[in-house]
């Protein structure tokens, strides 16, 4: 061996563990995005006047982005180089990340936000990648993947709160302009300790047309649930969305079925076990996103808490979900994964149930008993379905099928953001349109329906009385959507629970 590898091969193996630290680092970022902004919604109501509509597509194009160019970016990262692409990748989100925090525009922050997306569809699967390749004793791999995934999951958890304390002390670009100093700082530090690898190359095409493909479509699809409440669900536009959005998706997965180096493996699908364990973590993880997207505004426009307050009383999901996570092998070895899975949905379809209780005058408290339920179903859950996913595959599929995994937990995001957000619009919308009060708003109507926030600078303009009869009836309006969008999630899970019940017999595997 050359004397210049040999020097290359010592110093990547000291350093790989500041290697580690860099690409956790990337990852907890884009992990972070998920969930972030879920806090300042309510922020952005108010100060960009942000429809309904328009949150949805704030938290939307981030996931659509990034679940759509997920698999075709693991592709690249062995063309492009593993270090290459994950350094590119946290370049572009950085600096979409300073984009998305100095814009005035909600349709600025949107574009930005699905730029973001881009950069973390890149880095993501390189740190997979980076970490496989940097550690090789069984001993020490085990440590690297246990950091990589708390990596992961600490970003989605950590992100309300931070997003609280950030904007009890600043603007709500604060919440995107972290990201940058990080990023610059993962780039720097990553330079000079991730290996140099190569491009090299690599059997098959990357399916560029599978890409976009499978991105408009979602997109398109979002557009039309996003759009249908306040275009109306026959409106021409709404209607050509949905068809073309479902036509692109047959035009995807025909695609796939011909493309020799196809982005997704239509053939696992044929593998039941696999089938209702990635459609069990897309459903829970939609579930989880679109009641987040409800709560952290219910506990601002309706509890009145502010934004660090929100994120304070949004903890205990992520604390409930960490003890589910860590009680999860203890479960699995003791009822096996199916059983571990039924408990799984059990609670969290338990726990959405108990929140579509919440009213008008419910207090935190009566939210926390649901809120703790999601989340120890989901952290018992999750881990569960991943394991099913894993011991379903082949081998020599097991990149493939997390890879299809993972994606299909970013789609469940994006649509639960939309449908939940969509059922939450139509409700508040129908309630508000049909009070004796609302005729004596005029001209305004339009911004009363924008949103709770939308309501409240109307009441502004309006008498004393007239405004504050106008602020309890959109307080209303939105409970009763926040009501019938939890209800839907919970009927959801607990078809998901029978059908896993029915369809599986109890087995090691399943």
């Amino acid at each position: 061996m050359p004397a210049t590898v040999v020097r290359e091969t010592s110093r990547t193996h000291r350093l790989r563990w500041s290697a580690l630290a860099v690409l956790a680092l990337g990852l907890f970022i884009a992990s972070l995005d998920n969930t972030i902004l879920n806090v300042a919604l309510p922020t952005l109501a108010r100060e960009l006047h942000a429809s309904t509509d328009q949150l949805q597509w704030s938290v939307d194009a981030y996931q659509i982005t990034y679940a759509g160019l997920l698999l075709v970016a693991g592709g690249l990262v062995d063309r492009w180089g593993r270090s290459r692409t994950f350094l590119v990748g946290t370049a572009v989100f950085g600096s979409f990340s300073l984009m998305a925090g100095l814009v005035g525009t909600t349709g600025l922050l949107i574009s930005a936000r699905a730029l973001m997306g881009v950069g973390a569809a890149l880095l993501a699967p390189s740190t997979l990648a980076l970490v496989s390749s940097l550690f090789s004793d069984p001993k020490e791999r085990t440590v690297a993947f246990a950091l990589w995934s708390g990596a992961n999951g600490a970003g989605g958890a950590v992100g309300p709160l931070l997003s609280g304390v950030l904007l009890e002390h600043f603007s709500w670009g604060s919440i995107f302009l972290i990201n940058v100093p990080l990023a610059v700082g993962i780039v720097v530090f990553g330079f000079f300790v991730l290996p140099h690898s190569r491009p090299r190359p690599v059997a098959g095409g990357v399916d560029y047309l599978g890409a976009v493909l499978s991105t408009v479509a979602l997109a398109l699809i979002c557009w039309a649930v996003i759009s249908a409440p306040g275009l109306g669900a026959g409106n021409v536009l709404v209607i050509g969305a949905a068809i073309g959005g479902l036509s692109l998706l047959a035009a995807f997965i025909y695609w796939e079925s011909r493309v020799p180096a196809p982005l997704l493996r239509l053939s696992l699908f044929k593998i039941r076990t696999f089938s209702v364990a990635v459609g069990v973590s897309g459903l829970v993880t939609a579930a989880g996103a679109g009641a987040l997207f409800v709560l952290t505004q219910y506990l601002q426009f309706i509890l009145d808490y502010t934004p660090m307050q929100t994120g304070i009383r949004v903890l205990p999901i992520a604390v409930a979900m960490l003890v589910g996570a860590v009680s999860a092998p203890r479960f699995i070895d003791l009822v096996q994964l199916k059983v571990t899975v039924l408990i799984g949905l059990l609670c969290v379809g338990i726990g959405y149930g108990w929140l579509a209780t919440t009213s008008d005058s419910s207090a935190f408290g009566h939210l926390l008993p649901g809120v703790v339920l999601f989340g120890l179903g989901a952290g018992l859950l999750v881990p569960a379905a991943t394991q099913a996913v894993m011991d379903a595959l082949p081998p020599d599929a097991t990149g493939a099928g997390s890879a299809t995994n993972t994606a299909l937990m970013q789609v469940g995001s994006a649509l639960g953001v939309a449908v939940i957000g969509s059922l939450l619009a139509a409700r508040y919308r129908g309630v508000m349109m049909s009070s004796s009060i609302w005729d004596q708003l005029g001209d305004l109507q339009s911004v009363a329906l924008e949103s709770v926030a939308g309501a409240a600078r109307v009441a502004e303009q309006l008498t004393a009385e007239l405004g504050a009869q106008l602020n309890q009836l959109a307080g209303h309006a939105f409970v009763a959507g926040m009501q019938i969008s939890l209800l839907v999630c919970t009927i959801a899970v607990f078809a998901a629970l029978i059908a896993v019940f029915v369809l599986y017999p109890r087995d090691r595997r399943f």
